[in-house]
């Protein structure tokens, strides 16, 4: 559907859809991994981003079927798993823990081989499959506002 072809909508029939059900899925990482740098508006850190989008192929056992009816097929829809690397000076020990928890998510949950420099254990990550909890987390400024995010991975 086209944006131009829902303005003929009533605002009355426009209601929330539901969230992504709370629980477990299978997940396979959809492409590369996107890498940015910027700086933190809120400390002045300066930080380097590396997400995988990861594509869901289904709902496991602990996901409320009831939940899974009312949002319907789960196939495909795209969850992020970000990681967040702070590279200003000084702050070594913080970079250190997400460089430990990315190696781990790349090699223990993907189970990809440990050999190899952490770039080539990224460009194998595409297609690779891991289980995801999927929570819900409130908008900070809006918390009728929640998002359906990957809030911890696991070996498939």
């Amino acid at each position: 559907m086209k944006f131009t072809d829902a303005l003929d909508r009533s605002a009355e029939d426009i209601v929330r859809p539901p969230q992504l059900p709370l629980g477990h899925y299978l997940l396979q990482v959809k492409g590369p991994a996107e890498i940015e740098s910027f700086t933190s508006k809120k400390t002045g850190d300066d930080f380097d981003r590396v997400e995988f989008a990861l594509s869901c192929v289904e709902a496991q056992d602990d996901v409320d079927p009831d939940d899974l009816e009312a949002f319907g097929p789960v196939a495909g829809q795209t969850l992020r798993r970000t990681f967040l690397f702070n590279t200003t000076d000084g702050k070594e020990a913080d970079f250190d823990r997400s460089m430990y928890n990315f190696k781990r998510f790349l090699v223990d949950h993907l189970g990809l081989p440990e050999e190899g420099s952490m770039e080539e254990l990224m460009a194998s990550a595409p297609g690779m499959q891991c289980l995801g909890r999927v929570g819900h987390r409130p908008d900070p400024n809006d918390p009728e506002i929640v998002y359906a995010e990957i809030d911890r991975t696991a070996s498939a």
